[in-house]
């Protein structure tokens, strides 16, 4: 039997599972603008792609669904290069929107965006924007603040398009970096919505395509904290070697999954991260024994607390708030742990 289990690549169709709340909210929710919030490898672009394979395979969805990779842009003209790759990626996209590469190719990315919405009007289509890595906007907003004013009208210009943007934390610093004269960038995109661990029915249902006993399947929930990417990695290793015990202390010291979590890691902000490093040394705290740890009020905290439970870093059971999962807390421990034999090494 071929192993049915894929880790660290994006997935969709019968690989896809899960995110029933955030598909409805995207394909048949009010709002036509919408940040998607996620952990590094909490299933971001899988959404993306599924949402895209989804709107292709309906013959009732109102969509034309555009994937948009915005990695590597960088700058207006990177962002339209970027676009333009996505289309000619997008057989169906094109065919559905009669779009014409040559006449739009040497266009701004704005105009060009709004080329094609216009196109995808005229063949009867609401145009749905798939934003990932939106983080790069940041550089973008660095480079040419006034790129993401022209790019804002675009996306937010109505019922003929909706747009979704998906990123880490980092993009809410998008509005500190570019001072737009108008209305903030991400003003049409709140509140948020939040990429959240698989729910443990979810995982269960991805677990049993390995044909694992149900001891190893709830081990592997609980360690995991239902976090897609450990899940899928440890339910591939287990397998292929059949040993769970021994599977779970490879991930917990893999070098991959360590600098997975060390760049994570870096994402937040520095509160966000102090809060972790003091609910791993402490196991599990009241957010009261936080904020006094930290002295930091209640109505300071309980915001970074809220948003750090949604992405999959904490959980709360019993009033408590304890680390999401037990390889990220190990990971944590090991940190802190480093740390304190690095400031007793320089005394």
């Amino acid at each position: 039997m071929r192993n049915p289990f894929i880790a660290g690549s994006w997935v969709r169709g019968d690989n896809f599972f899960g995110r029933t709340y955030l598909l409805r909210e995207i394909l048949e929710g009010s709002r036509d603008s919408l940040w998607v919030i996620g952990a590094r490898r909490m299933g971001k672009t899988s959404l993306l792609k599924e949402i895209e394979a989804r709107t292709q395979a309906s013959k009732e969805t109102p969509y034309l669904a555009l994937y948009w990779d915005l990695q590597g842009s960088a700058d207006a003209r990177g962002l339209a290069d970027g676009l333009i790759a996505s289309i000619e990626d997008n057989e169906h996209f094109r065919r559905a929107a009669d779009i014409d590469i040559d006449a739009i190719e040497d266009l701004s990315v704005s105009d060009m965006l709004q080329a094609v919405i216009r196109r995808a009007v005229r063949s009867g289509w609401k145009t749905l924007i798939l934003m990932d890595e939106g983080e790069e906007l940041l550089t973008v907003a660095r480079n040419e603040v006034a790129t993401l004013g022209r790019l804002r009208r675009v996306l937010q210009r109505g019922p003929e398009v909706r747009s979704v943007i998906t990123a880490t934390r980092r993009l809410a610093r998008l509005d500190e970096t570019a001072a737009l004269v108008t209305s903030p960038f991400l003003h049409g995109f709140l509140p948020p919505a939040y990429l959240t661990p698989l729910e443990s029915d979810e995982t269960a249902a991805l677990l049993a395509r390995g044909g694992f006993s149900e001891s190893a399947v709830s081990a592997i929930a609980e360690k995991t904290g239902n976090q897609p990417f450990l899940v899928q990695l440890i339910a591939s290793r287990l397998f292929e070697n059949k040993d769970l015990e021994g599977t779970l202390d490879v991930v917990a010291n893999d070098d991959m999954v360590s600098n997975f979590f060390s760049v994570d890691h870096q994402t937040l902000e520095p509160m966000e991260r102090r809060i972790l490093e003091e609910v791993a040394r402490e196991r599990a705290l009241v957010p009261a024994d936080i904020g006094a740890a930290l002295s930091a009020p209640q109505d300071t905290l309980a915001p970074h607390l809220l948003g750090l439970a949604q992405m999959g870093y904490l959980k709360q059971a019993g009033g408590k708030y304890s680390i999401g999962n037990w390889f990220f807390e190990t990971w944590l421990r090991r940190q802190s742990l480093q740390r304190s034999g690095n400031a007793e090494a320089r005394r």
